[in-house]
């Protein structure tokens, strides 16, 4: 493992050290605009040139420069409002109002309707909308008298359910996976409901492997032993109704399913907004309700913020409605459209290799593995492929690595590339040049019952987070 005491390896984390210096100590004077925007420009076109080859998972989902251009003229125009002061720029409620409305109408609300109420609320991303859930349903637990409650959650769902979990004092039950769908244990889950259980947790589709749970099957779980369900649909829920739309097989997963009590669905994502927002809607008012702090005896007058976050900025909620008013359903379907197309061509030339197994199935996001017994470690292919500027993502348990197709993938001739790159890594993977790959040391790819390599892989992880916070050393 790297040892981030070095300064040498630091450094590495802070590659503009030499180029621009460091700021360790507040600078006396200021400096010019001309010269910081200078500066930033350089950088910014620096880091832009990978994303743009298309090789990288993930990220970067739309890709448009055009796009982007029109994000950032509506969030300047709006950067400098607080949307707590609705009385001076009630343009904030305009604009968060109807992006839960549209995402509403994404996630079929009107089938709740009238029996019940849904709604929803603004965040700054996926663990906040997650986080807000969790406190929504302790909450309501702890109002049924439940000292600890429970979540049951399958071992694929987001890591952002054990920082919430561990923030607000519940108790995480981990559903296994099967290991060839990928998909969460029904019978597991059943079992295990009690009554302490708050919510159970489906994704549509998962971070790891793209795959879809059950939804319908826990929805009507849900409903039969009176508990919550939440459908994290941080990464496929701006894409995956659209698909649907088009005719591939995609499972309802939303409030047409009567035991969907909450839903999490990233605009930052597949909503093509700029980083920093999220929507949570709930089938209920009351659940949203939770999420409400209110102080109305402060001394510094009558305060209430209607989630964890209090002071934000009305740029991002002007960026975010752009975003889907600009694009609109047609072209939210041709994107998607562009996207699953390019998604299951580059799954096809996965599978053309018999040393290379797909993960379930996957629609626009992808994980592959290789059996060991061919004699192919998936670790010394993904080598080779970042040789080849990919960008995949990592994973263990199994080994496996994963791209989540994006717009910058639909690109012509990139799928070609992927072809004539991965099967010369299966090549390369058959007789590497040495036997320890680089990226299984970065992924982990440690069996589950080796704490000592779970205690090593924690000290790179705080090491390189302390290093990611830090100017480098000497400075």
């Amino acid at each position: 493992m790297p040892e981030f005491e070095s300064a040498s390896a630091l450094n590495d984390l802070y590659p503009y050290a030499d180029r621009y210096g460091t700021n360790a100590v507040f600078p006396p004077e200021g400096r010019s605009r001309d010269g910081i925007l200078r500066e930033l420009r350089e950088t910014a076109a620096e880091e832009d040139t990978f994303w743009q080859t298309g090789k990288g998972s993930g990220t970067m989902y739309s890709g448009d420069t055009e796009h982007y251009a029109l994000l950032n003229e509506a969030f300047a125009l709006f950067s400098h409002m607080n949307a707590l002061q609705r009385d001076m720029c009630p343009s904030a409620t305009r604009f968060e109002g109807e992006i839960v409305a549209m995402t509403l109408d994404l996630m079929h609300a009107g089938a709740a309707r009238p029996a019940a109420s849904p709604c929803g609320s603004i965040t700054a991303g996926g663990t906040e909308s997650i986080l807000s859930a969790i406190l929504a349903y302790r909450d309501q637990a702890r109002e049924r008298g439940i000292a600890v409650p429970q979540i049951i959650k399958p071992e694929t769902a987001h890591p952002a359910f054990d920082k919430a979990a561990h923030l607000l004092g519940l108790e995480v039950i981990e559903a296994p996976v099967d290991s060839h769908s990928t998909l969460v244990d029904l019978a597991f889950v059943a079992d295990h409901i009690n009554r302490d259980t708050a919510v159970l947790i489906g994704s549509a589709g998962n971070y790891p492997y793209g795959t879809i749970d059950p939804i319908q099957q826990l929805s009507q779980l849900a409903l039969e032993r009176g508990v919550g369900l939440h459908v994290d649909a941080c990464l496929g829920g701006f894409i995956l109704p659209w698909g649907e739309e088009l005719g591939y097989d995609i499972p309802p997963f939303d409030f047409r399913l009567p035991g969907v009590t909450s839903i999490s669905l990233d605009t930052h994502k597949f909503g093509y907004g700029l980083k920093g927002t999220s929507v949570l809607l709930f089938r209920e008012r009351e659940l949203r309700r939770r999420l409400f702090f209110l102080r109305p005896h402060w001394s510094g007058g009558a305060y209430s913020s209607p989630g964890l976050a209090g002071s934000r900025s009305v740029g991002l909620l002007a960026a975010t409605w752009a975003s889907l008013v600009s694009v609109g359903r047609e072209g939210f379907r041709r994107y998607a459209k562009q996207i699953f197309e390019t998604s299951f061509a580059m799954q096809e030339v996965v599978t053309c290799h018999s040393e290379l197994r797909l993960m379930g199935k996957p629609t626009f996001c992808f994980s592959f593995t290789s059996d060991l017994h061919r004699g192919l470690d998936i670790y010394h292919l993904n080598d080779f492929l970042r040789t080849k500027g990919w960008r995949f993502n990592g994973q263990q348990h199994p080994n496996a690595i994963h791209m989540c197709v994006t717009r910058p993938q639909t690109r012509p001739g990139l799928v070609e590339m992927f072809g004539r790159d991965l099967a010369d890594g299966v090549a390369y993977a058959k007789n590497p040049p040495q036997d320890a790959s680089r990226s299984g040391a970065i992924y982990g790819g440690n069996p589950n019952d080796a704490p000592e390599a779970e205690e090593r892989i924690r000290e790179f992880m705080i090491r390189y987070l302390d290093a990611s916070e830090d100017v480098p050393f000497g400075s």
